[in-house]
């Protein structure tokens, strides 16, 4: 190796740090109809990252989503482990919604860009977000010409399982108008999937 060369690790290490340097700090409050005690939990603060879609970060990298043997997947909580325990007996966990004071937030869109479309603050105080679990109230929750399925990855399907189709259909769609081709993206081996997609899912 020649004089002032960086090892790969090295190179790697780099990388990583200026992913979670693009992360986003959030603040998220459990919905005050959602609490089941005299008082509710404390807000859970956390770095997302910005790739990252706000149904799936609430769980935190799980099976093929985490790296073998990486204790960076999860950096501390996450909503689910911090807010579940504290819900109502029998409420399900499984398919939250976010919303922004008061607006519903879009799950198929990633959290650097709905942040960049809910705010322009750059003092670095974080993004207030508040969850809920309940079923999504077309008539009470939406905006206009809404729906729940827009707001809730859980209606249709598993949401990882929503979430990652929805991604690699987005990507393909992305690559075609660029390249007037999708057979980069078509022709990606079932690890370099997997690779990719825990990329978004982790931040690294």
């Amino acid at each position: 190796m020649g004089e002032g060369a960086s090892p790969a690790g090295d190179d790697d290490a780099l990388l990583r740090r200026e992913l979670r340097r693009g992360a986003i700090p959030v603040e998220v409050r459990l919905a005050a109809d959602e609490v089941a005690d005299v008082s509710p939990p404390p807000p859970l603060f956390a770095l997302v990252p910005r790739s990252a879609y706000l149904p799936i970060w609430h769980d935190g990298p799980v099976g093929d989503d985490a790296a073998a043997g990486d204790d960076d997947a999860v950096d501390g909580p996450t909503p689910r482990t911090h807010f579940a325990p504290r819900l109502a007996p029998g409420r399900d966990a499984s398919a939250p919604w976010f919303d922004h004071e008061g607006l519903p937030l879009r799950w198929n869109l990633p959290v650097g860009i709905l942040r960049d479309l809910c705010t322009t603050a750059v003092n670095g105080a974080p993004w207030k977000l508040t969850v809920h679990y309940r079923a999504f109230d077309d008539a009470t929750d939406s905006v206009e010409k809404a729906d729940g399925a827009m707001f809730s990855c859980g209606v249709g399907g598993e949401p990882r399982d929503v979430a990652r189709a929805h991604f690699f259909n987005s990507l393909k769609e992305a690559v075609f108008v660029a390249t007037g081709s999708a057979s980069g993206v078509q022709g990606l081996s079932r690890r370099a999937r997997a690779d990719l997609w825990r990329s978004v899912v982790t931040g690294d």
